[in-house]
Parts: structure tokens; C-alpha cells; sequence
């Protein structure tokens, strides 16, 4: 059997018991990486851009414009916009979108260097 402590594989499909948000609309993270200049997100940009996979519910950027958090109201849409864009190079602005579950974000990524 298992070790004690050790925790049973999870289910596909099942949401996380440690899940920062069990009941919140599913979230991703946005930043943007390795850009040569200054570029500052907007609601507007993101809007406009992750509105084509499906319903965005809400959208809030950092002070700094660097990254945001975005809801969605169905977790698939959430999944298709991230599998479609993480690791995406920006056109004109040689950087590179990075897109993460907000969830996991906290405990699975170390975090930035500032």
C-alpha cells in the first residue's frame, strides 16, 4: 500500500483539496518575459485576446503592468487559452507570455527574483 504521508494520486479532472479557490471561477496567471522595453499590459489588450477562447469574467493587472490575473467562467476555455498561448512570442516586442493556474502558482513556482 502507500506510505503513510504520502498522498493518494489525484483523480483527472478533480479539483485540488488544497486548491487556493475550491468555488472561484478558474484563473490563470499572465506575465510576459524577456522584453526589451517596458510593456504594460491593459485590461483592454487581454480583454480583447483572451475573449476569443470564451466568457472572461474578470481581468486585474499588477501596478507595475507587467502581470494579471484572468477569470474565466468555464475551465476549459481557461485550459484552451492557456495551451494556445503560454510560451507564445509576442510579435514586435520579443517577449514571451508565460501562463500558469493562479492556484498553483503560489506553491508550485518559486517566486520572482524582485
Amino acid at each position: 500500500g502507500l506510505a503513510p504521508g504520502t498522498v493518494p494520486p489525484m483523480l483527472p479532472g478533480m479539483p485540488a483539496p488544497y486548491s487556493a479557490m475550491p468555488s472561484s471561477d478558474p484563473a490563470i496567471s499572465v506575465s510576459v518575459e524577456g522584453m526589451r522595453f517596458q510593456y504594460q499590459l491593459t485590461e483592454d489588450d487581454l480583454h480583447k485576446v483572451f475573449s476569443r477562447y470564451g466568457t472572461v469574467k474578470h481581468i486585474r493587472v499588477d501596478e507595475v503592468g507587467t502581470s494579471a490575473v484572468i477569470s474565466f467562467a468555464v475551465l476549459q476555455d481557461a485550459q484552451a487559452a492557456m495551451n494556445d498561448l503560454n510560451g507564445k512570442v509576442l510579435t514586435g516586442l520579443d517577449g514571451t507570455l508565460r501562463i500558469t493556474w493562479l492556484s498553483q502558482g503560489a506553491s508550485a513556482f518559486p517566486a520572482p527574483p524582485y
